[in-house]
Formats: structure tokens, sequence, C-alpha cells
């Protein structure tokens, strides 16, 4: 699936500007003791790997419906305006469709889970289910995941990181005075989280609709 080579290498690459933000936040943490604002660097790092993933995903979105649109494949419930199917050229004509698309899905946060699965529905049948399906592949029994965990997982990342963008990761508590805890481990965590999830979506995004659909 070579056409969505440069979407992953960008993901990839943001996903390790969000693990160096981490080891930001090492050599503050060594240079400034315990100083509360080394946790910032943390905010950072959470705030770049979600933001990284919901790009990701506007990205496959983009090149998987242009893919599909040139090689008169099947989709569902991608609406385009009719002037469109007029434009006479080719490449123009796809180029179109590819800024409409665009367009539509700008304002949509795919890191929440039902738009994800509302996006990814587009391409393939039961996306959060082929998601898990990948996600548990080679794995004991015990650390598999069932869909249910692993949307409610990413709804929390996603619930997080909107407290530090749009909240200032402020505790309404004591009048604002102090800010929700934030730690390494977690913020490891849910960059490893980000990073196994979105290897999968080319895989899932990629995968025909049903005939019969």
């Amino acid at each position: 699936m070579e056409r969505f080579d440069d979407a992953i290498a960008t993901f990839l690459h943001a996903v390790e500007r969000a693990r160096q933000m981490v080891s930001l936040f090492d050599a503050l943490s060594a240079i400034r003791i315990r100083d509360p604002a080394n946790d910032d660097a943390l905010r950072s790092a959470y705030i770049l790997a979600v933001s990284s993933f919901d790009f990701f995903a506007h990205e496959l979105a983009l090149v998987e419906a242009k893919h599909r649109f040139r090689s008169s494949l099947k989709t569902r419930n991608i609406t385009l305006p009719m002037e469109l199917m007029t434009i006479n050229d080719a490449e123009e004509r796809s180029n179109a469709a590819e800024s409409q698309i665009r367009q539509s899905n700008s304002y949509k946060a795919f890191v929440d889970p039902a738009k994800l699965a509302e996006m990814l529905s587009c391409y393939c049948a039961n996306p959060w289910q082929k998601i898990t399906e990948r996600l548990n592949e080679g794995k004991v029994v015990g650390d598999r995941r069932t869909d249910v965990q692993v949307k409610g997982q990413l709804k929390s990342i996603w619930k997080r990181r909107n407290q530090i963008a749009h909240e200032a990761d402020v505790n309404p508590t004591l009048a604002g005075i102090t800010l929700w805890p934030i730690d390494k481990p977690d913020t490891e965590l849910t960059i490893a989280f980000i990073l196994e999830l979105g290897e999968h979506l080319p895989g899932v995004i990629a995968e025909a609709l049903p005939e019969e659909d």
C-alpha cells in the first residue's frame, strides 16, 4: 500500500517528536528538580501524540478516497457535488474531489472513536472489529482487549488531550490554582498506544467494502 507511505512517514516523525518531548522532560527534571513547570514538556508530548494521530487519520481518509475515486472502487456515505462530475480532466476532477472531502472532514476529530468509526466505515465494514483483531494478533489471551476497551482507552486519551489543549489542564477546584497531574509513565503509555493504533489504520481503511453491502 505505497499510497500511504508519505502519511505514514509523517505520522511516525510526529510520534518521534512526542517521544523527544518526554526526553526533554527528563533533561529538565535533572536540571530543575521537582519544578512543576517540567510537566509542561509531558503535556506537549501528549498533545503532539494525539494530534499526530488525528492528522494521520485525516490524511488516510484523503488518500484512500482519492485512490478509490480514481479506481472506481466502492465507498459509501461520501457525498460530492454534482458539478464535480462534470469536470472533464481526470486529474482535475480527482483533485476537486480530494479538496471537497478535506473540507467536509476539516471540523471532525478522528481521535473521537465514534468519528473515527464513521470515517472508516466509508471504506470498510466493521472497522472497530477489524482494528481490535489486528491489535490482538499474536498476543496471549491475557493481553488481548475487546473493541469496547480499545475505544474506551482512545476516548479517555481524547478527553485528556482536550483538557490540556482547551482548558489549560487547570483543575477548577481551588480557583484554578492547581493543574491536573501528569506523569511520564502515563504519557509514554499514551504515545505507545497511539503508535500501535495508528500502525493498523492503513490496513483497515484499505479493506474493500463487501459487494452486497
